[in-house]
């Protein structure tokens, strides 16, 4: 989980309130990443109770609680941060289920609701492209470069997936908008049937093959 890790690297620094930690995750991630404070308290409290940060409660005007990060948790961030990742990220993407379970009448609707996405990833890609124009020099700068650049080719990524969704099921959609009523005279929807599911099996490989790519970046 790496929110919890993010937490846990934050506490390595110093002590802070649960606001602090969740200010400061924003302050270095929040173009890409933003939390809310439920998440915050209910990993910190999941960390006190595995015995890797301590919570104490301050008394003042308003009462809160800070942070201490146990040598139990130092180890355990320690050990996080010099393994590597369990495994490569999972292609799992609402627009491969979409696509996957869509009937055959349905793909010209499909492919339309495909261009609206078409232009989100289009404009979040120029956004990333002008954020990382210039790789900056410190240290700090260029953690933040390079999440922006990762991000970036990730969406750059499903831009040529969508591109590739369209090419091969640009036919089905003629077929169906043209065809269709000759060829249920025929007795032939379960061959165009069978079609679309052999061209979505191909887009949906496309997309499982470039899950590592995406891994990497």
């Amino acid at each position: 989980m790496p929110v919890k890790h993010a937490l846990l690297a934050l506490l390595a620094q110093r002590d802070f309130t649960g606001y602090e930690l969740k200010v400061r995750f924003e302050r270095a991630l929040g173009d890409f990443w933003q939390l809310n404070s439920g998440q915050v308290y209910s990993t910190l409290e999941r960390l006190r109770r595995a015995g890797l940060v301590m919570r104490r409660k301050e008394s003042g005007n308003v009462e809160r609680s800070r942070y201490t990060l146990l040598a139990a948790g130092r180890r355990h961030l320690e050990r996080w941060m010099g393994a590597p990742a369990p495994r490569l990220r999972p292609a799992r993407d609402p627009l491969y289920v979409k696509l996957v379970f869509t009937p055959p009448e349905r793909i010209p609707a499909l492919l339309r609701s495909f261009v609206a996405e078409t232009r989100r990833y289009g404009d979040a890609v120029e956004t990333l492209a002008a954020l990382v124009a210039r790789e900056p020099l410190s240290p700090t700068g260029r953690a933040r470069w390079l999440v922006a650049e990762a991000t970036r080719l990730q969406y750059d990524a499903q831009l040529r997936w969508l591109a590739t969704v369209r090419r091969v099921l640009a036919g089905d959609a003629r077929g169906l908008d043209v065809a269709r009523p000759s060829l249920e005279a025929r007795g032939a929807p379960v061959r165009a049937l069978t079609t679309h599911r052999q061209r979505a099996d191909c887009a949906a490989g496309v997309a499982t093959d470039s899950a590592p790519d995406r891994a990497r970046a």
